[in-house]
């Protein structure tokens, strides 16, 4: 459900079109021409769609992190944003690639997942840090330089900047998870 009517790809403008098509060829649509996720919303302002996809576009394929630590400070984003579709298809994507399910469990229930690997931990205490404090102290800092490095940092708070932008498109927009499928933060209904 989302407070959009979706838009079928007949009824696009051309610029819109020409993103639907583009992002059609990385990521599967259904019967009525739709991704879910924020990119129904995104293909309505076609210049943020092509920025958008550019940037998740590398978080997903060429950043050096890695999966598990982009995925770690994803899901810390998802959970500090309530985004129920955002958690709904991260939590997959973390355990496809490797995050243990105690890791999710602890991020989902807002503790430190002390038995995840060095570079997860940097990711969820520097996700952490700047949702809750906005800050980055020293130590989680000299702590994420000493494990991924600098490079590594970057790409860890662009991942975060990256997908609180999609948590917030999500939420404003009321873009639930998939029908059946129970959302993680229950809310008043959205209108």
């Amino acid at each position: 459900m989302s407070r959009l009517p979706p838009l079928r790809p007949e009824e696009l403008r051309p610029d819109q079109r020409e993103q639907h098509e583009a992002l059609a060829e990385t990521r599967p649509v259904d019967e009525n021409g739709q991704f879910g996720g924020p990119f129904d919303v995104w293909i309505r302002s076609p210049e943020i769609a092509r920025r958008m996809l550019s940037i998740g576009g590398f978080l997903r394929q060429r950043a050096t992190l890695g999966r598990r630590p982009v995925e770690v400070a994803i899901l810390v984003t998802g959970r500090f944003w309530r985004s129920d579709f955002e958690w709904w298809a991260h939590a997959r994507l973390a355990r496809e690639s490797g995050v243990d399910d105690a890791t999710i469990e602890a991020i989902f229930e807002q503790r430190r997942p002390d038995g995840a690997l060095p570079a997860e931990l940097v990711a969820h205490d520097v996700a952490r840090a700047l949702h809750e404090t906005h800050e980055l102290p020293r130590e989680v800092y000299d702590a994420a330089v000493a494990e991924v490095g600098e490079e590594g940092l970057v790409e860890i708070i662009a991942t975060i900047g990256y997908y609180t932008f999609v948590s917030m498109t999500l939420n404003a927009f009321a873009v639930s998870v998939p029908p059946g499928v129970e959302p993680p933060f229950p809310r008043p209904e959205a209108g």
